[in-house]
């Protein structure tokens, strides 16, 4: 049997109505948004209404736990009908679903983190992110060198052999852009014109983040953990691994495509599913770079035919599952917390 690797994506994997779509998908979604209502203390089914458009997700913060929730109903719809995996990563706030598929965080300490981290990303500095492909990675360090002298600029996600994303102040995005156009012929696409992710324009960002990351109480994984700032597993994380990846995470470099090929040579047959709204992870997946069967959850149209689709190509590749988990699960008594955890 092939290896099960679930994917979760980022904050570019959103848009109005999701939530209606998931609950129609998995009738205890609706169970789940209201206790994740309950727990943050705001109406989050009336906020994401689908009739609230993309003014849902004007604040950052929202669309964190936006996308967080919605990776997350995914996760459950999957494992509802028998769909487990052992080893799971996630691109950017993705690995926040992937602290929860792995054990190290609760679902509730995850969802209140990624509040906040939404909150500090809203208090944050202003800049600009771009998508840019095709171009090789050492070509893009030397575009980004040149329009450096306009002011900072980053390569900021390390996505794939073709795609890269670069962030930083304004104008020299915008200078980096017009060489990446005109010298390399490569396209462009503006992400996100308010939050430079991943950038060191966002180190106080990741401080004041740290900041409440010490109060959290992290345990030790059930599977591996594979951070985005280092692009590899790390093995027997502790409570301070935690703290320093997931704060410094907010200003330093995704890779991402570093992580991918790690999965992809220690398990050559893997077959890796996108768990959350969109395609974005699986079409970054181009088969010039993985040969690897690639799945993702979410359809534009038919949901619910496609992830009944998906599911029974699931089971094919999963073997025995593993026993069902419940939607809302109860305090885990043998969950082993890390030594240096503060409790709050």
């Amino acid at each position: 049997m092939s290896a099960l690797v679930l994917m979760f994506p980022g904050q570019s994997s959103r848009y109005p109505g999701m939530f209606e779509k998931l609950v129609e998908l998995h009738r205890p979604n609706a169970e789940l948004l209201r206790w994740a209502s309950e727990l943050l203390g705001r109406d989050l089914a009336a906020h994401y209404a689908v009739d609230a458009g993309e003014q849902a997700f004007e604040r950052n913060v929202d669309v964190q736990v936006g996308v967080f929730l919605a990776n997350h109903m995914y996760l459950r719809a999957l494992e509802a009908m028998g769909v487990h995996a052992g080893r799971s990563l996630g691109l950017s706030l993705g690995e926040w679903n992937h602290l929860v598929h792995i054990g190290a965080l609760s679902f509730e300490d995850a969802l209140r983190a990624v509040e906040v981290r939404g909150r500090c990303y809203d208090e944050g500095p202003r800049g600009w992110m771009a998508a840019v492909q095709p171009i090789a990675e050492d070509e893009l360090r030397e575009v980004v060198e040149r329009a450096s002298s306009f002011g900072v600029v980053e390569i900021v996600n390390l996505n794939s052999p073709r795609q890269q994303v670069i962030a930083g102040e304004r104008a020299a995005v915008e200078a980096a852009i017009e060489l990446v156009e005109d010298e390399h012929y490569a396209q462009t696409h503006i992400i996100d014109r308010n939050v430079p992710m991943h950038s060191s324009l966002f180190e106080p960002v990741g401080e004041r983040f740290a900041t409440y990351l010490r109060g959290l109480c992290f345990a030790a994984p059930k599977r591996p953990y594979l951070p985005n700032r280092i692009g590899r597993p790390l093995a027997s994380p502790t409570q301070a691994d935690f703290v320093e990846l997931l704060s410094s995470h907010v200003c330093a470099p995704v890779r991402w495509r570093a992580s991918i090929e790690h999965i992809a040579v220690a398990c050559p047959e893997a077959v890796f599913v996108e768990v959350g709204p969109k395609a974005v992870l699986s079409n970054l997946m181009h088969r010039k770079w993985l040969s690897n069967r690639k799945l993702h959850t979410d359809s534009s149209e038919d949901t619910a035919e496609h992830f009944a689709g998906v599911v029974a190509e699931l089971l094919l590749h999963a073997g025995a599952p593993e026993p069902e988990s419940p939607l809302v699960r109860e305090p885990d008594h043998n969950r082993q917390e890390l030594s240096a955890c503060t409790a709050r």
